[in-house]
């Protein structure tokens, strides 16, 4: 079972009526987003924004699971959703409807993380491959972040100041630390600045 912990004391979030959930953000006011199981079995997941002591289902877009993994000051909420026709998208939920960011042209996407303008990061799939790259969402469509010379990426956090930090492959085989600013020119590799 979920829990917040207040610095003394451990409280439960309780369920959407399964029989497990998942606390995996909080904001400053201390709104909750993750996932719970709906149903007595565990099957069915669903995202929830948890404030004042209540679990809100947030519903999907479509299909069955969905997870909320991030959320800003407003309790706007990212994460990922199973379509209508069982792909997961990542979503953007504005405080009433939960809206799908589409993909990056293939099957998956996954939102990690929303900061307080609303913009959102994550990783989509490219193709119909396994090769993912990360993304940025600033209201319109997704943007390809690119990599570092390798097949893949994933962005990981944004700060209120747009800088995403992330992983990214430089080869097959190895994959770097970044950090994507827009005034450093786009995706810098870390190791760079490694003595």
């Amino acid at each position: 079972i979920g829990f917040v912990f207040d610095g003394t004391t451990m409280t439960r979030l309780g369920t959407l009526g399964g029989p497990d959930s998942h606390g995996l953000d909080i904001n400053d006011i201390g709104q909750i987003t993750g996932f719970s199981s709906i149903d007595v079995d565990g099957q069915i997941e669903r995202a929830f924004l948890y404030e004042n002591g209540s679990m809100t289902d947030l519903g999907t877009l479509g299909g069955r699971h969905s997870s909320g993994d991030g959320i800003n000051e407003s309790g706007q909420v990212t994460g990922s959703s199973a379509t209508a026709d069982d792909e997961y998208h990542a979503f953007f939920y504005d405080g009433v409807t939960m809206h799908d960011l589409g993909t990056l042209g293939g099957e998956r996407s996954w939102g990690n993380d929303i900061n307080d303008a609303g913009q959102i990061i994550g990783g989509s799939y490219t193709d119909q491959t396994t090769n993912s790259h990360a993304f940025l969402y600033d209201g319109g469509a997704l943007v390809d972040l690119g990599t570092l010379g390798g097949p893949g990426s994933d962005a990981f956090a944004i700060n209120n100041h747009g800088r995403i930090v992330g992983s990214a492959s430089v080869s097959a085989f190895e994959q770097h630390a970044y950090l994507y600013d827009v005034r450093l020119g786009g995706m810098v590799d870390l190791n760079d600045y490694i003595d």
